[in-house]
């Protein structure tokens, strides 16, 4: 009889393959894909101004003729929505989040599974990764475990064990108003505008839910979240530095192992005190840039910077992140709309752009180690807790 020997890594593997199967089959069997087909406006003056032109004067016959584009119908109430934009301008409008904090993640390999559907829900299976595993497994295998066996004797059940997210985009919109007179007067200087606005506005958007998002109504963020290990700032040195080295290595500590991917997103203000700690007289920090590909980094982990952290002495204002353990859904395709009326006395009309996102951990509770003493966790999600 031959023998299957395989070793922790492999077996890492095979089950990441095994759940990669299993969100394959789910996508499939919902009619829902990672990707959408692209639909590309062909023909005479086709530009993303003349687009806008033709929703504004609500010229459907060129929309569909020329940019392929429909209604796109808002389940929840039943009223018609705006227009979807055509690949090609939506590709324009994400370009100009490139350099902002969510794009750069995603750039750099440290971002969240990018996921696009065109169902109004996608269930993932997701491995149950919350139950103390047995001594001879681990939590990161879902509790699947090699078992030994005498030879001929009967081979013991090790299956991994799936659980099921519903991730439902939610609708998000920015209002933007414009003189009335750069629809005709200046339609590239309206397109400009509207494409660098709204391109910021959701690079944005996404990065804040990322973080700190509520799940009630939109995404949930990692700050907060159940499955986030909150660490304790130490305080038994009378130097700043000390303590705050002393909470970097604790917190890097309580990261899942084998976090490649893993990335320090901290509230702006902590970037000079960063910069102090050392490790005997070894520096923790290394400054090389803002960049998150040859950037600064923390105990060798890369380092980003966002705003939409609490401020420093707050829960959560530095986070030692996995974020392949977080899913972003996006219901496929940008929406315009136009009126008006809203502002007709200021001589302004008003474009609303919509979006339709979710998004969440894909663990429910930090991870058991498979160590024995039942207690010890570990978690792709680490945050500082509040204090000075």
């Amino acid at each position: 009889m031959t023998e299957i020997v395989m070793n922790q890594s492999e077996l890492a593997a095979e089950i990441a393959a095994r759940l990669r199967d299993e969100v394959a089959a789910a996508v499939k069997a919902q009619s829902v894909g990672v990707a959408t087909t692209a639909t590309t406006a062909e023909g005479e003056g086709v530009s993303f101004g003349d687009f806008l032109k033709c929703v504004a004067t609500n010229d459907v016959q060129r929309l569909r003729a020329v940019y392929k584009s429909s209604k796109a119908l808002d389940e929840t109430t039943g009223a018609g929505g705006g227009f979807l934009v055509p690949t090609q301008f939506e590709e324009r409008i994400r370009a100009v989040g490139a350099p902002m904090l969510f794009d750069q993640l995603v750039a750099a390999g440290r971002g969240p599974l990018m996921l696009r559907t065109n169902a109004a829900e996608l269930a993932l299976p997701v491995l149950e990764q919350d139950q103390a595993p047995n001594v001879e497994s681990s939590a990161l295998v879902g509790g699947v475990r090699l078992v030994w066996r005498e030879q001929s004797a009967d081979v013991a059940e090790s299956e991994p064990k799936f659980e099921q997210k519903i991730f439902r985009p939610h609708s998000a919109d920015a209002y933007v108003a414009a003189a009335t007179e750069l629809i005709t007067d200046a339609p590239q200087a309206l397109e400009d505008t509207l494409v660098t606005l709204f391109g910021r506005a959701y690079a944005v958007l996404k990065a804040r839910v990322m973080l700190r998002g509520t799940g009630v109504g939109q995404p949930r963020g990692i700050v907060g979240h159940p499955a986030s290990i909150s660490v304790t700032r130490a305080t038994g040195s009378s130097s700043q530095a000390d303590n705050d080295t002393s909470t970097i290595l604790a917190m890097i500590q309580r990261l899942l192992p084998g976090s490649a991917t893993a990335v320090w997103i901290a509230h702006p203000f902590w970037r000079s005190r960063l910069m102090a700690t050392r490790l005997s007289e070894t520096l923790l920090y290394t400054v090389n840039g803002q960049s998150l590909v040859y950037g600064d980094t923390l105990a060798g982990i890369p380092i980003a910077y966002s705003e939409h952290l609490p401020a420093v002495a707050e829960a959560g204002s530095l986070v030692l992140a996995d974020l392949s353990y977080y899913a972003f859904v996006e219901r496929a395709g940008f929406s315009v709309a136009f009126s008006e009326h809203v502002r007709f006395l200021k001589r302004q009309s008003v474009w609303l752009f919509g979006v339709r996102i979710d998004g969440a951990p894909l663990v429910n509770a930090p991870l058991i180690l498979a160590d024995g003493a039942g207690n010890n966790t570990v978690s792709p999600f680490v945050q500082i807790a509040q204090g000075s």
